[in-house]
């Protein structure tokens, strides 16, 4: 005689509530996922338009500023009311010849960002600063060459200096609003 063995019988289980579950908070999870981080630097760029007519000015006052700081590969030209401005002691190239960067490179060409002399850029924009306290402008004209990176650390460069902060501990403003021109000068 053959023994019949009782088969056990299995239950299904109900997987739809975890399923559910899983269902709503997978998209939940992603949405609350930070996958990118964006930072923003405000600027400005040009207005496009007619010329705005000119304020006569007093005698007393002084001409605007009207910074600008070229980036190039060959370094970085800091230029103002219609001149370019020079460190103490520097000669202007002779006539017929290009004046070349007020700051140059330190190794004669910028292929990275650690060739700009940014360091000498801020002591020259204090220089400026102390002589024009109420201009806040400055006007970036970088070259078609010039990357990315290097644009923004001269844009740092430019708005704030936080080696030499003020009384009440707060970085120095230099430039704080910083308009972005196209071609170099």
């Amino acid at each position: 005689m053959a023994r019949r063995r009782k088969g056990i019988e299995h239950e299904d289980l109900d997987l739809i509530p975890i399923m559910n579950m899983v269902s709503i908070l997978i998209p939940f999870l992603l949405l609350a996922a930070q996958f990118v981080h964006l930072a923003v630097i405000d600027s400005t760029l040009p207005a496009i338009g007619p010329p705005q007519e000119v304020e006569e000015q007093d005698e007393d006052d002084k001409p605007p500023l009207q910074l600008s700081v070229a980036i190039t590969r060959q370094g970085i030209t800091v230029a103002g009311a219609d001149a370019v401005l020079n460190p103490e002691g520097a000669e202007g190239a002779p006539e017929g010849e290009d004046e070349g960067p007020t700051i140059p490179c330190k190794d004669g060409s910028c292929a990275t960002v650690d060739q700009y002399d940014l360091d000498e850029l801020i002591r020259l924009l204090h220089m400026i600063k102390d002589e024009y306290p109420d201009d806040e402008n400055v006007i970036l004209v970088p070259d078609g060459k010039v990357s990315y990176e290097v644009i923004v650390r001269v844009m740092d460069a430019t708005r704030e200096d936080p080696a030499k902060p003020n009384p009440d501990g707060s970085a120095r403003l230099l430039f704080p609003f910083v308009v972005i021109a196209g071609g170099a000068m």
